[in-house]
């Protein structure tokens, strides 16, 4: 009985470590696509870009990447 609660302690301690990093790994990365959703969809409106619609959360965290770099240097981004 001993060695069934530790068990349970032991999964109840992973399950609440995963659910932190999970919080603070993503929590961060979606307030950082946030203002290259809202360009990425404005350029939708326009025609552009329409091969970014059904990107991946990593991939749209890259794509924001060369778009923040791109408006910092004053440049088209290219993808």
């Amino acid at each position: 009985m001993v060695g069934l609660w530790f068990a349970f302690k032991i999964l109840l301690f992973a399950l609440c470590a995963g659910a932190i990093i999970a919080v603070i790994i993503f929590v961060p990365l979606s307030i950082y696509i946030i203002p290259y959703s809202l360009w990425l969809g404005n350029q939708h409106t326009m025609g552009r870009y329409v091969e970014k619609k059904n990107d991946k959360f990593f991939k749209i965290v890259k794509s924001a990447t060369k778009v923040y770099g791109s408006w910092i240097r004053g440049k088209k981004p290219s993808f």
